[in-house]
């Protein structure tokens, strides 16, 4: 006690001294005790359970496999999302509501044999920079089950042909791949709507565009309930009043999208770039997208005024995993007046060597439809191409078509469909469209059987636009 005193302890800081180091030797021997058990207890669960780790488009495929071909229970959380898409019951585009995989997991059934399916914080993040290898990792997902109940391998495989059956054959539209899909960028401080958001599902583009859909259950409808139709009568070129020169385009591109094996068999790059020029009105985006519907070919449009380098590269490689398409570019002299960017606001912009890197780039391009319209052809820098009977830069564009005003044939046939109930009218309201463009002689026509419809018609609706009116 002496000694104690002298140095200063007393004894209860030493009995206080050995509980913490009594205490800390404990909790020692616990946390090692512990680390056993858990690594005890994964290898216990690794024999007796399987867990997957997939990302990606696999991630896609896998989920899309089971809600076809297991059962989901209808306990824990659930998930909804509302989705504007083209109903064609009611032929038009509304709010769709859509069950969704919750981030939380969902118990899925097949017979006795469960599978566990939840959204995984191991991200995959060691994949190679590359095509498309940033949309890889979007989405992760874990899938845990039963040792035994079933083949890994087999459900991953049987997910990726079922995958492959319902995107690349587009089984739920019926085998109709015809969608329109929407490019924008961020130049400009524009929000990119097309791209898909980190962590979450990605969104149709457009209200035809139900890729997104395919894995999740929708409310009311069934799938084949969306998307554009694909029963009908008449084909879409038909329904415009074309020139010779616009419906040469017509044919060549249709024997185009026929020869896919008699371009690879002699080593042809089976690919077609179009530039459509003409006052505003003519008709060309209209012949584009009527073109893609005839051909059943996706459109891809792209916003080149609000996109950057990075983005447009990127999201033609993904275009690019979908071939045959289309890309639709409208109005490239609003973007592009020679090789200057004059649509560029602020900040980093699209350059135009970098569109021509995509137009005839090193990246083979087979089954890539290219349309190009302008108002102004003389804007254009001749390294896209010039007029001629073989375009000035075959690989870019391939063909300049001058889409002008309609002839009298041309009038004639777009008033017989119109008017067909009032035939005595085509004549007098051919004559008063001859100076009309084609967009203008459609509304000419419309507005005059709407009224004819109604009985409100008079002589003075065939006058020319800008006559005077009686009314």
């Amino acid at each position: 006690m002496l000694m104690f005193a002298i140095f200063g302890v007393t004894v209860e800081d030493l009995t206080s001294g050995w509980m913490l180091a009594g205490g800390a030797a404990l909790l020692t021997i616990f946390a090692t005790g512990w680390s056993h058990l858990k690594n005890l207890y994964s290898q216990i669960a690794g024999r007796v359970v399987v867990k997957l780790t997939v990302s990606g488009y696999q991630a896609d495929a896998i989920l899309m496999y089971l809600k076809h071909h297991f059962t989901a229970s209808r306990f824990g959380p659930r998930a909804y999302v509302g989705w504007k898409l083209f109903v064609r019951p009611r032929q038009r585009v509304q709010l769709v509501s859509m069950e969704i995989a919750p981030p939380s997991g969902r118990l899925y059934w097949r017979g006795w044999r469960p599978i566990w399916v939840a959204k995984s914080k191991d991200g995959l993040g060691d994949l190679e920079e590359g095509l498309q290898a940033a949309d890889y990792d979007y989405q992760t997902i874990s899938v845990t089950f039963g040792r035994g109940m079933m083949d890994p391998d087999k459900l991953v495989l049987d997910a990726t042909d079922f995958f492959n059956t319902q995107v690349r054959q587009y089984e739920s539209t019926g085998g109709r791949r015809h969608s329109i899909r929407f490019i924008h960028g961020t130049a400009g401080n524009i929000a990119m709507v097309s791209a898909k958001s980190r962590g979450g599902n990605s969104s149709p583009t457009s209200g035809t565009d139900i890729r997104a859909c395919l894995g999740h259950r929708p409310l009311g409808w069934e799938l084949s309930d969306f998307g554009p139709d694909p029963d009908r009568a008449t084909s879409a070129v038909d329904r415009l009043a074309l020139d010779k020169e616009s419906q040469e385009l017509v044919n060549e591109a249709k024997r185009w999208s026929e020869t896919e094996d008699w371009h690879r068999d002699r080593g042809l790059p089976w690919r077609r770039g179009y530039l459509l020029h003409g006052e505003p009105g003519t008709g060309k985006t209209a012949l584009a997208r009527a073109l893609a519907e005839d051909l059943d070919l996706p459109v891809f449009v792209f916003d080149l005024a609000t996109l950057k380098n990075d983005e447009l590269l990127k999201a033609w490689n993904q275009m690019l995993a979908e071939v045959p398409c289309m890309a639709l570019m409208e109005d490239i002299d609003a973007v592009f007046e020679g090789r200057k960017n004059i649509a560029a606001n602020q900040g980093p912009a699209l350059t135009f060597d970098c569109l021509l890197n995509c137009l005839d780039g090193v990246q083979r391009a087979d089954g890539l439809m290219v349309m190009v319209t302008t108002n102004h052809l003389e804007k254009i820098d001749p390294a896209i191409g010039q007029p001629g009977a073989i375009g000035s830069r075959p690989g870019r564009i391939d063909r300049i078509v001058s889409m002008g005003r309609l002839d009298e044939a041309g009038r004639r046939k777009l008033a017989e469909r119109i008017l067909d109930h009032w035939p005595h009218w085509i004549d007098d309201i051919c004559h008063a469209g001859r100076e009309d463009t084609p967009a203008q002689f459609q509304e000419r026509c419309g507005r005059l059987a709407l009224k004819l419809h109604y009985g409100e018609a008079s002589g003075s609706d065939s006058e020319p636009v800008g006559a005077t009116s009686a009314e």
